[in-house]
């Protein structure tokens, strides 16, 4: 069997190799090539019989028209790169790995927060786009006592009675976008949030694009940034990626390549769940166990007055979202005429980040104890180890 592979993705080896089997003679009967995924083209999966990918390649028929791939996986919790109708009318199996990474995403929307020093204790929270993602930071947020609200079309209110209006999360004090893309179908969400609708967003307010960069008007965006900064944004996701509008970027107050749920862990989730699902197309079972040792680092010397300021402090030590916003603002200044490779460098040799469980708080904090309480309860929330 011959697999092809976006070369980013983790732990590649450790899944698949086992469907090149060996032969009487030793010799592997089958292959596993890898390339980077935006420059996978229709050559290259002639003899292929499954594509790996990530949501950087487009896989439609102008890819697999004169090829025999019979499976295709999406490392990825979206699906919005694969032509599934064209997939169906072949006959080609396909999978994703949903909720993959929605830990990871969740971890960012707190660390950005807990960086812009937006205590959630009191705020409401509305969620745009209520599936994997949406939905694991709803619950995360309400554990935190967070009030939240969310919108999403695509799903029946008595499933979820948190749902309610576009009009009400946009009057949140807090407003985080994961919706999936589409362009077509009961609610396209291309550019769902435009300019009628970020005028609606409250002065002062949050808001985060964590799903997909079409899903918002960046240009209508900039527009309100530039008549009143009265907004704290954070992009992870762009329009145009990865031509991203340059000119946007020194108005965003936390802005980050794509890399919202790129956890070690969740990635190498994705990767295990899309070679699970290869194994069961082919009627075997997946032999490849777990990759990752599970190991809990100790933090100490936090301080704060508050159960929010120390995990202001703690937080970082876990994952420095300022780090990612500063290599990606580095990388704009240093090489302005091939930003969209930096763009795609800096996702590439992303640094490896481990999500909140591999951390736990090690020294006592001095609080009042009714906020040492909140902060016990935070951590535990917010998934930190005990």
């Amino acid at each position: 069997m011959i697999i092809l592979l976006d070369e980013n993705i983790p732990m590649a080896e450790h899944y698949f190799s086992e469907f090149v089997q060996s032969g009487v003679d030793g010799k592997a009967q089958g292959e596993l090539r890898f390339k980077a995924g935006r420059e996978i083209c229709a050559e290259d999966v002639t003899d292929v019989d499954a594509l790996i990918v990530r949501s950087v390649s487009q896989v439609n028929e102008a890819l697999l028209a004169n090829s025999p791939v019979r499976f295709v996986g999406s490392c990825t919790i979206g699906m919005d790169h694969i032509d599934t109708e064209y997939l169906d009318k072949r006959g080609i199996a396909y999978a994703n790995a949903p909720a993959c990474n929605a830990n990871s995403v969740v971890e960012y929307v707190f660390a950005a927060l807990s960086h812009l020093g937006c205590d959630w204790q009191g705020k409401r929270l509305g969620i745009i786009g209520m599936g994997n993602v949406g939905s694991a930071l709803y619950r995360r947020a309400s554990e935190l006592g967070v009030e939240c609200c969310g919108f999403d079309p695509l799903i029946e209110q008595d499933r979820y009675p948190v749902l309610c209006s576009l009009d009400e999360v946009l009057s949140c004090d807090i407003v985080s976008m994961h919706a999936p893309l589409s362009h077509s179908g009961p609610a396209p969400s291309y550019q769902m949030i435009g300019e009628a609708e970020i005028a609606q967003l409250r002065s002062g307010s949050v808001l985060l694009n964590c799903g997909r960069g079409d899903c918002l008007d960046n240009r209508a965006l900039l527009d309100r940034l530039k008549s009143k900064a009265d907004l704290f944004t954070v992009l992870d996701v762009w329009q145009d990626e990865p031509n991203i509008h340059a000119d946007l970027l020194p108005f965003v107050n936390i802005a980050t390549p794509h890399i919202a749920g790129y956890s070690y862990d969740g990635k190498v989730k994705g990767t295990q769940m899309i070679a699970g699902s290869l194994a069961e197309h082919l009627g075997q079972t997946l032999t490849a166990g777990k990759s990752i040792v599970e190991q809990v680092q100790a933090i100490s010397d936090v301080k704060g007055a508050t159960a929010f300021e120390a995990l202001q402090q703690l937080i970082p030590h876990c994952y420095d979202i300022k780090a990612d916003d500063s290599r990606l603002r580095a990388a704009m200044k240093e090489n302005p005429n091939g930003f969209a490779r930096e763009f795609d460098r800096l996702r590439k040799h992303y640094p490896k980040r481990r999500e909140f469980f591999h951390f736990r708080l090690a020294n006592d904090v001095l609080l009042p104890e009714k906020e040492k309480q909140r902060l016990e309860h935070s951590l535990a929330a917010l998934g930190f180890s005990q």
